[in-house]
Protein backbone atom coordinates (compact mmCIF):
# COMPACT_ATOMS: atom_id res chain seq x y z
CA UNK A 1 0.00 0.00 0.00
CA UNK A 2 2.65 2.40 1.05
CA UNK A 3 4.91 4.02 -1.69
CA UNK A 4 3.42 1.96 -4.94
CA UNK A 5 0.22 4.32 -5.50
CA UNK A 6 -2.21 2.21 -4.27
CA UNK A 7 -5.82 3.59 -4.06
CA UNK A 8 -8.02 1.92 -1.53
CA UNK A 9 -11.49 2.31 0.24
CA UNK A 10 -9.94 1.20 3.38
CA UNK A 11 -8.47 3.17 6.04
CA UNK A 12 -4.83 3.10 4.95
CA UNK A 13 -2.07 3.27 7.33
CA UNK A 14 1.74 1.61 6.68
CA UNK A 15 0.49 -1.82 8.33
CA UNK A 16 -2.49 -2.31 5.85
CA UNK A 17 -0.74 -3.39 3.08
CA UNK A 18 -1.98 -7.56 3.57
CA UNK A 19 -5.40 -6.17 4.30
CA UNK A 20 -5.16 -4.61 1.44
CA UNK A 21 -4.88 -7.26 -1.22
CA UNK A 22 -7.04 -9.94 0.50
CA UNK A 23 -9.90 -7.26 0.34
CA UNK A 24 -9.67 -7.63 -3.37
CA UNK A 25 -9.27 -3.47 -3.54
CA UNK A 26 -5.98 -3.68 -5.53
CA UNK A 27 -8.36 -5.42 -8.31
CA UNK A 28 -10.18 -2.44 -8.79
CA UNK A 29 -7.21 0.31 -8.08
CA UNK A 30 -6.06 -1.38 -11.44
CA UNK A 31 -9.24 -0.39 -13.28
CA UNK A 32 -9.06 2.91 -11.78
CA UNK A 33 -7.48 6.16 -13.84
CA UNK A 34 -3.66 7.07 -12.63
CA UNK A 35 -1.61 10.57 -13.52
CA UNK A 36 0.38 10.02 -16.74
CA UNK A 37 3.72 11.57 -17.06
CA UNK A 38 3.85 14.86 -18.52
CA UNK A 39 6.40 15.31 -21.80
CA UNK A 40 9.83 16.26 -21.11
CA UNK A 41 12.03 18.81 -22.62
CA UNK A 42 9.09 20.03 -24.69
CA UNK A 43 6.88 22.90 -24.62
CA UNK A 44 3.40 22.15 -23.21
CA UNK A 45 0.53 24.68 -22.42
CA UNK A 46 2.11 27.10 -25.11
CA UNK A 47 5.06 28.02 -22.40
CA UNK A 48 6.42 25.95 -19.87
CA UNK A 49 8.98 23.61 -20.29
CA UNK A 50 9.28 20.87 -17.84
CA UNK A 51 13.34 20.11 -17.31
CA UNK A 52 12.97 17.79 -14.20
CA UNK A 53 10.24 15.12 -12.96
CA UNK A 54 10.42 15.84 -9.33
CA UNK A 55 8.25 13.47 -8.09
CA UNK A 56 4.61 11.57 -7.29
CA UNK A 57 2.85 11.63 -5.14
CA UNK A 58 -0.70 12.06 -3.29
CA UNK A 59 -2.00 11.35 -6.52
CA UNK A 60 0.01 14.59 -8.15
CA UNK A 61 2.84 14.49 -10.80
CA UNK A 62 5.30 17.42 -9.92
CA UNK A 63 8.09 19.22 -12.19
CA UNK A 64 10.15 22.17 -12.31
CA UNK A 65 10.76 23.91 -15.40
CA UNK A 66 11.00 27.06 -17.19
CA UNK A 67 8.33 29.63 -18.65
CA UNK A 68 9.79 30.34 -21.83
CA UNK A 69 7.68 33.62 -22.26
CA UNK A 70 9.34 35.26 -18.59
CA UNK A 71 11.93 33.28 -18.13
CA UNK A 72 10.93 32.23 -14.82
CA UNK A 73 11.56 28.93 -13.44
CA UNK A 74 8.32 27.50 -12.24
CA UNK A 75 6.90 24.23 -10.45
CA UNK A 76 4.37 22.67 -12.50
CA UNK A 77 1.63 20.09 -11.04
CA UNK A 78 -0.77 17.84 -12.94
CA UNK A 79 -3.86 16.17 -11.50
CA UNK A 80 -6.87 14.26 -12.83
CA UNK A 81 -9.30 17.10 -13.88
CA UNK A 82 -11.66 16.31 -11.37
CA UNK A 83 -9.30 16.81 -7.94
CA UNK A 84 -10.84 19.57 -6.14
CA UNK A 85 -7.16 20.87 -4.91
CA UNK A 86 -6.20 22.48 -8.67
CA UNK A 87 -9.20 24.82 -8.41
CA UNK A 88 -8.62 25.72 -4.60
CA UNK A 89 -4.49 26.32 -5.46
CA UNK A 90 -5.70 28.12 -8.30
CA UNK A 91 -7.93 30.52 -6.46
CA UNK A 92 -5.85 30.51 -3.68
CA UNK A 93 -2.52 31.67 -5.92
CA UNK A 94 -4.83 34.11 -8.24
CA UNK A 95 -5.97 36.39 -4.97
CA UNK A 96 -2.80 36.31 -2.60
CA UNK A 97 0.38 34.74 -5.25
CA UNK A 98 3.14 37.35 -5.21
CA UNK A 99 2.73 38.31 -1.75
CA UNK A 100 5.34 37.03 0.97
CA UNK A 101 6.29 33.36 1.62
CA UNK A 102 4.08 32.86 -1.74
CA UNK A 103 4.29 32.33 -5.46
CA UNK A 104 3.06 33.66 -7.64
CA UNK A 105 -0.25 32.24 -10.27
CA UNK A 106 0.66 31.66 -13.66
CA UNK A 107 -1.46 29.93 -15.58
CA UNK A 108 -3.09 26.35 -15.89
CA UNK A 109 -3.84 24.16 -18.98
CA UNK A 110 -5.02 20.65 -19.74
CA UNK A 111 -3.12 17.55 -21.46
CA UNK A 112 -4.43 14.29 -22.61
CA UNK A 113 -8.00 15.15 -24.13
CA UNK A 114 -8.86 17.49 -20.95
CA UNK A 115 -8.52 14.18 -18.92
CA UNK A 116 -5.57 15.62 -16.63
CA UNK A 117 -5.49 19.25 -15.44
CA UNK A 118 -2.28 21.51 -15.01
CA UNK A 119 -1.16 24.77 -12.71
CA UNK A 120 1.83 26.09 -12.98
CA UNK A 121 3.32 29.00 -10.40
CA UNK A 122 6.67 30.58 -10.03
CA UNK A 123 9.45 28.96 -8.13
CA UNK A 124 12.02 30.11 -6.02
CA UNK A 125 14.96 27.87 -5.15
CA UNK A 126 14.97 24.27 -4.03
CA UNK A 127 12.84 22.22 -1.27
CA UNK A 128 13.95 22.34 1.88
CA UNK A 129 13.66 18.64 2.12
CA UNK A 130 16.45 18.69 -0.41
CA UNK A 131 18.73 21.34 2.05
CA UNK A 132 17.75 19.12 5.06
CA UNK A 133 19.16 16.48 3.07
CA UNK A 134 22.51 18.08 2.06
CA UNK A 135 23.08 19.13 5.96
CA UNK A 136 22.21 15.26 6.70
CA UNK A 137 19.22 16.61 8.61
CA UNK A 138 21.22 18.80 11.12
CA UNK A 139 21.32 22.13 10.90
CA UNK A 140 22.34 24.49 13.91
CA UNK A 141 19.78 25.49 16.54
CA UNK A 142 20.23 28.60 15.70
CA UNK A 143 19.37 28.07 12.34
CA UNK A 144 16.64 26.09 13.86
CA UNK A 145 15.23 29.07 15.86
CA UNK A 146 15.43 31.20 12.37
CA UNK A 147 13.75 29.04 10.24
CA UNK A 148 10.79 28.31 12.61
CA UNK A 149 10.35 32.08 12.85
CA UNK A 150 10.09 33.14 9.08
CA UNK A 151 7.57 29.55 8.62
CA UNK A 152 5.30 30.68 11.75
CA UNK A 153 4.86 34.25 10.30
CA UNK A 154 4.22 32.93 6.38
CA UNK A 155 1.33 30.84 8.68
CA UNK A 156 -0.15 33.62 10.57
CA UNK A 157 -0.33 35.82 7.48
CA UNK A 158 -2.50 32.72 6.42
CA UNK A 159 -4.27 32.60 9.18
CA UNK A 160 -4.83 36.45 9.35
CA UNK A 161 -6.19 36.41 5.63
CA UNK A 162 -8.52 33.68 6.89
CA UNK A 163 -7.34 30.31 5.77
CA UNK A 164 -5.69 27.63 6.99
CA UNK A 165 -2.72 25.86 4.70
CA UNK A 166 -3.28 22.07 6.44
CA UNK A 167 -0.28 20.78 4.11
CA UNK A 168 3.49 22.19 6.13
CA UNK A 169 5.93 20.04 5.79
CA UNK A 170 9.74 20.30 4.01
CA UNK A 171 8.66 18.79 0.70
CA UNK A 172 6.45 22.16 -0.06
CA UNK A 173 8.94 24.53 1.52
CA UNK A 174 11.34 26.32 -1.35
CA UNK A 175 14.39 28.22 -0.18
CA UNK A 176 16.55 30.24 -2.27
CA UNK A 177 19.27 33.01 -1.78
CA UNK A 178 17.93 36.09 -2.63
CA UNK A 179 19.15 39.01 -4.58
CA UNK A 180 20.50 40.70 -1.28
CA UNK A 181 22.41 37.20 -0.60
CA UNK A 182 19.53 36.75 2.21
CA UNK A 183 18.41 33.18 2.35
CA UNK A 184 14.11 32.99 1.60
CA UNK A 185 11.41 30.48 2.59
CA UNK A 186 8.99 30.34 0.12
CA UNK A 187 5.51 27.81 0.46
CA UNK A 188 4.96 25.83 -3.01
CA UNK A 189 1.48 23.93 -2.47
CA UNK A 190 -1.97 25.35 -2.15
CA UNK A 191 -4.10 22.42 -2.54
CA UNK A 192 -5.59 21.67 1.02
CA UNK A 193 -5.64 25.45 1.66
CA UNK A 194 -9.52 25.58 3.52
CA UNK A 195 -10.85 28.38 5.32
CA UNK A 196 -10.66 29.05 8.92
CA UNK A 197 -14.32 29.21 9.58
CA UNK A 198 -15.98 26.76 10.32
CA UNK A 199 -13.27 23.88 11.11
CA UNK A 200 -12.68 22.05 8.11
CA UNK A 201 -11.94 18.10 8.54
CA UNK A 202 -8.18 17.23 8.07
CA UNK A 203 -6.75 16.48 4.57
CA UNK A 204 -7.39 13.70 3.36
CA UNK A 205 -5.22 11.45 1.53
CA UNK A 206 -6.54 7.97 0.33
CA UNK A 207 -3.02 7.02 -1.49
CA UNK A 208 -0.76 7.14 1.57
CA UNK A 209 -1.36 8.70 4.78
CA UNK A 210 2.10 8.35 6.19
CA UNK A 211 3.14 11.05 3.48
CA UNK A 212 0.95 13.73 4.74
CA UNK A 213 0.34 12.68 8.33
CA UNK A 214 4.39 12.54 9.30
CA UNK A 215 4.04 16.11 9.94
CA UNK A 216 0.52 16.22 10.83
CA UNK A 217 -0.44 17.10 14.81
CA UNK A 218 -1.70 13.65 16.79
CA UNK A 219 -5.24 15.36 16.53
CA UNK A 220 -5.21 16.00 12.83
CA UNK A 221 -4.65 12.73 12.45
CA UNK A 222 -7.42 10.76 14.06
CA UNK A 223 -9.98 13.30 12.46
CA UNK A 224 -10.45 16.36 14.62
CA UNK A 225 -11.89 19.35 13.33
CA UNK A 226 -7.99 21.25 11.81
CA UNK A 227 -7.87 24.60 13.24
CA UNK A 228 -4.56 27.38 13.31
CA UNK A 229 -2.39 25.21 15.89
CA UNK A 230 -2.12 22.25 13.87
CA UNK A 231 -0.39 24.32 11.24
CA UNK A 232 2.08 25.39 14.27
CA UNK A 233 2.41 22.01 15.31
CA UNK A 234 3.62 20.96 11.74
CA UNK A 235 6.30 23.45 11.78
CA UNK A 236 7.67 22.62 15.07
CA UNK A 237 7.82 19.06 13.69
CA UNK A 238 10.03 20.47 11.01
CA UNK A 239 12.27 22.37 13.39
CA UNK A 240 12.02 18.71 14.93
CA UNK A 241 13.85 17.38 11.69
CA UNK A 242 16.35 19.55 10.98
CA UNK A 243 17.61 18.24 14.48
CA UNK A 244 17.81 14.88 13.23
CA UNK A 245 14.55 14.22 15.16
CA UNK A 246 12.24 12.10 13.06
CA UNK A 247 9.68 10.28 15.22
CA UNK A 248 7.27 9.47 12.76
CA UNK A 249 9.34 7.88 10.12
CA UNK A 250 8.60 4.62 8.93
CA UNK A 251 11.79 3.23 10.33
CA UNK A 252 11.39 4.43 13.91
CA UNK A 253 8.87 2.51 16.26
CA UNK A 254 7.99 0.29 13.53
CA UNK A 255 5.45 -1.75 16.21
CA UNK A 256 3.29 1.20 15.78
CA UNK A 257 0.97 2.76 13.38
CA UNK A 258 1.39 6.60 12.56
CA UNK A 259 -1.77 7.25 15.01
CA UNK A 260 0.06 5.53 17.62
CA UNK A 261 3.42 7.12 17.33
CA UNK A 262 1.29 10.57 17.47
CA UNK A 263 0.05 9.56 20.35
CA UNK A 264 3.08 8.16 22.28
CA UNK A 265 4.33 11.31 21.11
CA UNK A 266 1.60 13.74 22.33
CA UNK A 267 1.16 12.07 26.23
CA UNK A 268 5.26 12.86 26.70
CA UNK A 269 7.08 14.23 23.76
CA UNK A 270 10.03 14.77 26.06
CA UNK A 271 10.17 10.70 25.86
CA UNK A 272 11.29 11.23 22.01
CA UNK A 273 13.23 14.29 21.90
CA UNK A 274 17.31 14.57 22.51
CA UNK A 275 18.98 17.35 25.55
CA UNK A 276 19.19 19.55 23.19
CA UNK A 277 15.67 19.84 21.82
CA UNK A 278 13.53 19.55 24.77
CA UNK A 279 12.68 23.24 24.00
CA UNK A 280 10.98 21.74 20.75
CA UNK A 281 8.83 19.09 22.95
CA UNK A 282 8.10 21.80 25.83
CA UNK A 283 7.21 24.21 22.73
CA UNK A 284 5.07 21.60 21.33
CA UNK A 285 2.99 20.95 24.53
CA UNK A 286 2.78 24.40 24.64
CA UNK A 287 0.27 24.79 21.54
CA UNK A 288 -0.95 21.25 22.11
CA UNK A 289 -2.58 22.64 25.63
CA UNK A 290 -3.63 25.96 23.49
CA UNK A 291 -5.53 23.35 21.20
CA UNK A 292 -7.36 22.07 23.71
CA UNK A 293 -8.19 24.91 25.79
CA UNK A 294 -9.08 27.35 22.95
CA UNK A 295 -6.51 29.96 23.79
CA UNK A 296 -4.07 30.27 20.69
CA UNK A 297 -2.13 32.99 20.46
CA UNK A 298 0.25 33.86 17.44
CA UNK A 299 2.13 36.32 20.00
CA UNK A 300 2.52 33.65 22.65
CA UNK A 301 4.24 31.07 20.39
CA UNK A 302 6.43 33.73 19.10
CA UNK A 303 7.50 34.58 22.55
CA UNK A 304 8.48 31.19 23.38
CA UNK A 305 10.83 30.89 20.30
CA UNK A 306 12.63 34.24 20.87
CA UNK A 307 13.65 32.87 24.42
CA UNK A 308 14.01 29.21 23.28
CA UNK A 309 17.75 29.48 22.53
CA UNK A 310 19.80 31.57 24.35
CA UNK A 311 21.60 33.95 22.76
CA UNK A 312 19.90 33.54 19.23
CA UNK A 313 18.03 36.00 17.55
CA UNK A 314 15.18 34.52 15.83
CA UNK A 315 15.10 37.74 12.87
CA UNK A 316 18.41 37.44 12.24
CA UNK A 317 19.40 35.66 8.71
CA UNK A 318 19.49 31.82 8.51
CA UNK A 319 23.10 31.22 7.53
CA UNK A 320 24.34 28.61 4.82
CA UNK A 321 27.74 27.86 2.96
CA UNK A 322 28.12 26.20 -0.16
CA UNK A 323 29.78 22.38 -0.70
CA UNK A 324 31.92 21.02 -3.36
CA UNK A 325 29.52 21.09 -6.12
CA UNK A 326 28.89 24.48 -5.43
CA UNK A 327 25.42 23.89 -3.98
CA UNK A 328 23.78 25.38 -0.67
CA UNK A 329 23.03 24.03 2.29
CA UNK A 330 21.96 25.45 5.98
CA UNK A 331 24.46 25.46 8.41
Amino acid sequence: MTGNGFRCCLKTTPTKTQEFITSGCNKLYNNLPGILRAPMNTTIGGRFKLTVRTGDWLQEEAYFGVDKEHGYNVVVKGRLVDDPRTDVEKRFLEEYGGSDGIPRYLGSFDLYDGEQQYIAHTRNGQKLETLFNLSTFKISQANAVRLGFQLFEMVHAMHTRGYLHRDIRPHIIMADIGWTGKLELELSSFGYVAPINPPPAPPADPFNGMKIGRYASYPAVIGEPYVKEDDYISIIFIMLASQGVMPFSLNTNRQWSLAEKKEQFDENPRRFVTAETIWLADMYWAVEIMRQEGTFSHDEVIRMLENAVEGVDMRSEISYAHNADGHFYIQ
